[in-house]
């Protein structure tokens, strides 16, 4: 199916899903080629201003090393911001006006099981004015309400979705994203890389079409002041549908797909690493176990981010790569010398976390040892994630948090109580709320209405007499209600 395309200068376009729910606005689809992306929306009245709209000639193939779906004659509809403004009922027209070409293909239409596939998203200046948009490195956002962020839809011959690899942890996906921003001048370009396997597992030989799909603010450039728009002076609408061959694979041909991305990160002095550990922590193999060790422990500050490289090896799930996370979590064989550095301390709370996912009962041994020798947060860290074990050792851990002297273990026993979500929790957590400090308190009526469902209203700093009433109200919900209650167990934890 040839790609949906449309250019054009959506100056008063401010959101496209607005618009498609009007009953007044049409959607049309423009067949016929070209790869450029992109939905039309205009009104059914349209048809009586054909004449405003300045229809291009159909252009020549594109080069082979860009062709990514089959291509015919493309019409180019350059709509003026005073047309729009027209059609959309608005009574005044901005001169903010930006013009441009966007489209999505394929870096290759053949790759191996196992192999990395990239989609490329250009997006070139065709008009005489400046214009910026935000940018960052091309890893996956799990937040869906990032306006700027690209969509892929996958699907295998017989239409069935391929499954979104996506982790979604117990402990919650990391989502901190830092944007920088991209200026192009008129006939200026930008491209970007896409890994597309981190939208879906293509896990068999075969036939895929991919739906690939964007909506990207830009922001115009004032020529005398170079000052930016402070809203959208138009919005990239992109939207193609490409396809792809898969093949199957064997350990040497993926060796050599990979190696590139290998000696990258074995170069330390690569100024830019961070498209081959994408690579190599989205699509681990066991032939990189290496690598992502390497990855792991490298010294902090490193040129990528050790979290990732712990996700790789999680994602791996071989033996090998958790006994690799083990030793993170420990800070054993690696580094010497700097165990105890409080810059690796969140590395090897997430290591710890990860460990906790998975609830391997051998890990407990070395979780609970840590225990006596952690630093304070990973203390609380590894008091938290004991909630994922089931185990007699791990009642008896917690139960002693709760008389810890130090109010952040009293705290972390608690949510590690919590996490258990067993009936033989809620008495040891009832008797938090008598605590001397209020910050345990709340976070113990947090705990019981997690456990039970029941609601007993404590305000955030409340004073020892109104925590004691909060208090007597749950004991005599307890003796009430108490033979009957079924604590709520929070979700499975999903594997990397």
């Amino acid at each position: 199916m040839p790609a949906v395309s449309v250019v054009g200068q959506f100056g008063f376009l401010r959101r496209s899903r607005q618009l498609r729910d009007r009953p007044d606005i049409k959607l049309i689809h423009y067949p016929g080629g070209g790869s450029l992306g992109g939905e039309c929306l205009l009104r059914a009245a349209l048809s009586r201003m054909m004449a405003a709209m300045k229809p291009c000639p159909p252009r020549g193939p594109r080069p082979a090393a860009h062709s990514a779906s089959p291509r015919g004659g493309r019409v180019r509809w350059v709509l003026g911001a005073w047309f729009l403004a027209v059609i959309l009922g608005f009574s005044t027209v901005s001169p903010a006006q930006v013009e441009y070409i966007a489209r999505f293909s394929l870096e290759k239409q053949r790759s191996l099981v196992g192999e990395p596939v990239f989609c490329i998203y250009t997006i070139q200046n065709t008009g005489a004015q400046r214009f910026q948009f935000s940018y960052r490195s091309p890893s996956r956002v799990l937040n869906r309400e990032l306006e700027q962020e690209p969509q892929f839809r996958v699907t295998d011959a017989a239409g069935r979705r391929l499954s979104d690899p996506a982790p979604r942890p117990c402990g919650g996906a990391l989502g901190t994203v830092v944007y920088g921003f991209v200026r192009l001048a008129p006939g200026q370009s930008h491209t970007e890389r896409w890994l597309l396997n981190q939208w879906a597992r293509f896990s068999s030989p075969g036939h895929y079409r991919v739906r690939a799909e964007r909506r990207l603010p830009l922001l115009a450039v004032d020529p005398l002041t170079q000052k930016v728009s402070e809203k959208p002076a138009a919005y990239a609408l992109t939207l193609d549908e490409l396809t792809l061959e898969v093949e199957p694979a064997n350990e040497e041909r993926l060796q050599a797909a990979f190696q590139p991305y290998a000696a990258v990160l074995r170069n330390r002095g690569n100024p830019d690493p961070t498209e081959a550990a994408l690579v190599v922590t989205t699509l681990p193999q066991p032939f990189l176990l290496p690598e992502l060790e390497a990855m792991a422990s490298a010294p902090s500050p490193s040129p990528w981010d050790r979290k990732q490289a712990l996700e790789g090896l999680a994602r791996l799930g071989t033996p090998a790569a958790w006994e690799a996370i083990l030793k993170v979590a420990e800070w054993r064989d690696f580094v010497p010398g700097v165990t105890g550095n409080s810059k690796d301390d969140p590395l090897r709370a997430y290591a710890t976390l990860l460990l906790a996912e998975k609830g391997d009962l051998s890990f407990l041994p070395a979780l609970l040892a840590m225990l006596s020798t952690a630093p304070k947060e990973l203390r609380g860290d590894i008091l938290r994630a004991l909630g994922f074990f089931h185990d007699q050792r791990v009642y008896q851990a917690l139960f002693e948090g709760l008389h810890s002297p130090d109010p952040a273990d009293r705290t972390n026993a608690i949510l590690g109580l919590k996490n258990l979500g067993t009936k033989e929790s809620i008495p040891a957590v009832m008797a938090m709320l008598n605590d001397p400090e209020a910050q345990v308190r709340q976070v113990a009526n947090f705990a019981l209405e997690s456990l039970t469902g029941q609601k007993f209203t404590l305000s955030g700093k409340a004073s020892h007499q109104e925590s004691a009433h909060v208090a007597d109200q749950w004991h005599a919900w307890w003796r009430e209600k108490g033979a009957s209650v079924v604590p709520t167990r929070p979700p499975a934890c999903h594997d990397w």
